[in-house]
């Protein structure tokens, strides 16, 4: 009897070792959010690739919602921003795309995309704002009416003065937008680039 208690003893002593030995070899494992952001982060951007925007949202949205607090879930609100502002999503927005961008810079948690996100929102930020004032100006212009309706006194030369000013703020604002465009592009190319190659 002796005996089996002294086996039995020595089994729970081996297990116990055991256990604390496989501790020494993983004492900390890798939270599950850190091990599926990774594969999460390619997918979404694969969908985004192919064009499948609400795809990659959906896809970084149940992530944060299943990890809160976690380093992919802060990460997957600079990915949610970054395909509201692409100018190919047919369903992005510069003002949700902005909000997004504000939230990411906004969490005083470390980021991975501080700088690019700095960058982004300014340019986000301009394209915006050339947006509303070429919107403005096209309404100044629609509310004025063809020139045939217009009264006789607008056609005068010292009326056309005004008209060139808005022709060539209208030029402006659009230049400005192409090249705050082609800022965006830049910056979505490099971000597109795998780790390392930057």
């Amino acid at each position: 009897m002796r005996h089996i208690v002294g086996v039995r003893a020595l089994l729970v002593v081996a297990a116990l070792v055991s256990g604390g030995c496989s501790q020494l070899v993983h004492p900390n494992p890798t939270p599950v959010a850190d091990r599926e952001w990774p594969q999460t982060l390619a997918t979404a951007q694969e969908r985004a690739g192919r064009g499948e925007f609400d795809a990659a949202d959906s896809l970084l949205g149940q992530f944060a919602r299943q990890h809160p607090g976690s380093h992919g879930a802060r990460e997957a609100v600079f990915w949610q921003a970054m395909y509201r502002l692409d100018p190919s999503n047919r369903n992005g927005s510069l003002p949700v795309g902005l909000a997004a961008l504000d939230a990411y810079l906004a969490n005083p948690a470390p980021h991975d995309h501080a700088a690019e996100a700095l960058t982004l929102r300014r340019v986000a930020a301009q394209l915006d704002a050339a947006n509303r004032l070429a919107a403005s100006a096209s309404m100044a212009l629609r509310e004025q009416g063809p020139p045939s309706n217009r009264p006789a006194t607008e056609s005068r030369p010292e009326q056309r003065p005004a008209d060139a000013s808005s022709d060539a703020e209208i030029k402006r604002l659009k230049d400005e937008l192409a090249k705050a465009n082609a800022e965006l592009e830049r910056i979505k190319r490099r971000l597109a680039q795998p780790p390392g190659k930057g």
